[in-house]
């Protein structure tokens, strides 16, 4: 990035922290990273942004995580025809990612690598074979678009 005499250019240099995931099921929460964190919860990236940003300037330092619920299978087809069964899907305000393993590990590596959030808390809305999805092929994808530490 160029900037004129006297300008100044607008870009973080700073070092960031390794992306964190969570999931998030029942009452059981995991993370890849333990540590202090602040969950968002949005309608939108564009709300979702909003947030974050807010969350930052009142927490500064610490990592913010995106909520989104997640309904995962090996096509995009299979997973929204999986999601219209289910009578009993939470009506909130939380990023919804219907679709493959592949482009749920994209959508969260964007968002960390756009300097939106610092990672993401999964919410599985389609059982135990969206929790073996998310270990066996969204965390391998995720850790070839980035570095991913499995534990500290």
């Amino acid at each position: 990035m160029h900037a004129e005499a006297g300008q100044t250019a607008d870009f973080d240099v700073a070092a960031r922290t390794s992306l964190r995931l969570g999931i998030a099921y029942g009452q059981n929460m995991w993370l890849n990273i333990p540590g202090d964190l602040m969950r968002v919860r949005a309608t939108d990236l564009r709300h979702l942004a909003r947030q974050v940003a807010a969350v930052r300037s009142e927490h500064p330092g610490c990592d913010v995580l995106a909520d989104i619920n997640v309904a995962i299978a090996g096509d995009a087809r299979s997973a929204r025809s999986a999601l219209e069964k289910r009578t009993d899907l939470p009506a909130d305000n939380t990023l919804l990612y219907v679709g493959t393993p592949v482009g749920l590990a994209g959508l969260v590596a964007d968002l960390y690598a756009l300097h939106i959030t610092d990672g993401a808390v999964l919410i599985p809305l389609l059982g135990r074979e969206t929790l073996e999805l998310i270990r066996n092929e969204v965390v391998p994808e995720l850790q070839t678009f980035l570095p991913v530490p499995r534990t500290r």
